[in-house]
């Protein structure tokens, strides 16, 4: 007699299998984009050596700047005629989206409104969303390549999730009727609107987080965090747990992910990703952020030149695949940290050893100095009572720290904080801990780690 359990078991298997076959020969076709054959040549792919990868690399390469000398009035004006061949990437100009937006025509290809591709939108993480054009072939690339990873979650395409806030990769550009027809076959749920993180809410969202069943929890890092805590605090028993938990579009703190842990009892995976330019990583169990190479080259700068591994710079991208509007050097507005040599976990390719954050997450000094968000975040090590904090910068010789509290939280924990905040500032900044003030967002929903009035 077949048992309950492996009766449960054996439906669980067949609509991800159905779904995986049926997709290739309906879907695809039906929405242009094949990210499923991608996300499955994937697990050929990525299996293989790094000299084969980096070789498939400079082939796309090759033919993206072809056709931006051939097709892309700003790049027909760089190369001036010059075989792209011969061109080496760092020969060309970095970019970024000011640039872009000044001028967007003279970036975009030749008979551009031909071609197959989809309105993108960024998540306004600055306050200044931006619309632009992406190749489905691309944006292909891109999903495939976040299957391919949530796939090393444990999580197998077709089975439920849980979108927890609003994550720019999910929803901004999927209103038409092929993204809501691929939601729906995706099994892909919203469990509760809202990004709100005060403790009511969070009940709300792990309650019905853990209603829907899903394998896989999704979503902004401070608000599962804040569902971890509300976890914690009220002794929460749930119906049904993820098998994983991938955070995005904010930085992943160090408590943060251990409360959420302890809370749920789970893997937490943090991704890494960027939709215009091109750029995707997703951490292992040791922790570096694996980058998606069929996405694009990724490249860490100071200024113009290459950073070497360990040092924090500016990400650079340049996609693999784009041609309506080809994002070639392009500088996203993110600070990260190269890993050195070969990941501990096994897995080759390209790895990140931090994702810092935005460029402007960073408090301006007096003297013109700077301190960049890992200095700040080291800080709050050791306030373990310490919820949730945000830097507000008012003056450069001054900061206002937001802060939501545990009851343990006490005067020597609050000196503390306030001393480690004054240390990694050079002693040259007032520090003013305050808890009765809302925390800031952006448009999108995110929290705003630091906020600068200066």
């Amino acid at each position: 007699m077949t048992s309950a359990r492996n009766t449960s078991f054996h439906r669980s298997t067949v609509y991800p299998t159905l779904l995986g076959a049926a997709v290739p020969l309906v879907v695809e076709p039906l929405i242009g984009a094949r990210y499923l054959s991608v996300s499955t040549w994937l697990q050929d792919f990525s299996a293989l050596p790094d000299d084969d990868r980096r070789a498939w690399q400079q082939e796309r390469l090759a033919e993206v700047l072809r056709h931006a000398r051939d097709s892309v009035p700003f790049y027909r004006r760089v190369f001036m005629g010059a075989d792209p061949s011969r061109t080496a990437l760092a020969d060309l100009p970095v970019v970024d989206k000011a640039l872009i937006r000044r001028d967007q025509d003279a970036f975009r290809s030749d008979g551009w409104r031909s071609r197959r591709y989809i309105v993108k939108t960024t998540g306004g993480t600055t306050g200044d969303p931006w619309r632009y054009e992406l190749d489905r072939t691309a944006w292909a690339h891109m999903y495939g390549a976040a299957l391919h990873l949530w796939g090393q979650t444990g999580y197998r395409y077709g089975e439920r999730v849980a979108v927890l806030g609003t994550p720019p990769s999910l929803i901004a550009g999927g209103r038409g009727w092929k993204a809501r027809l691929r939601r729906a076959i995706e099994r892909r749920v919203h469990p509760s609107s809202g990004v709100a993180t005060d403790r009511e809410s969070s009940l709300r969202h792990v309650k019905a987080a853990s209603r829907s069943h899903a394998v896989l929890w999704y979503g902004y890092a401070g608000m599962i965090a804040a569902m971890a805590d509300s976890v914690l605090a009220e002794g929460v028993e749930l119906r049904g747990r993820p098998r994983a938990i991938v955070t995005t579009s904010e930085p992943l703190l160090p408590e943060w992910r251990r409360r959420i842990e302890l809370a749920f009892g789970v893997p937490v995976f943090d991704q890494y990703g960027c939709n215009d330019g091109g750029v995707l990583a997703q951490t292992c169990a040791r922790g570096r952020f694996h980058l998606a190479d069929n996405v694009s080259i990724v490249e860490v700068l100071d200024g113009d030149s290459p950073c070497p591994p360990g040092t924090e710079g500016d990400v650079v991208v340049t996609n693999l695949h784009a041609r309506v509007l080809p994002f070639l050097r392009y500088r996203v507005g993110d600070r990260a940290v190269l890993a050195d040599g070969s990941c501990p976990c096994g897995r080759s390719g390209p790895t990140l050893a931090r994702v810092i954050g935005r460029s402007g997450d960073r408090v301006r000094l007096p003297g013109g100095g700077e301190v960049s968000l890992p200095g700040l975040t080291s800080a709050f090590w050791e306030a373990p009572n310490v919820r949730r904090w945000q830097l507000v910068q008012t003056d450069l010789d001054r900061i206002r720290v937001r802060l939501e509290l545990d009851a343990g939280f006490d005067g020597v924990e609050a000196a503390r904080l306030e001393e480690a905040l004054r240390r990694r500032c050079g002693g040259s900044v007032a520090v003013e801990l305050v808890t009765d003030e809302p925390f800031e967002r952006t448009p999108g929903g995110k929290l705003q780690v630091v906020v600068s009035r200066v």
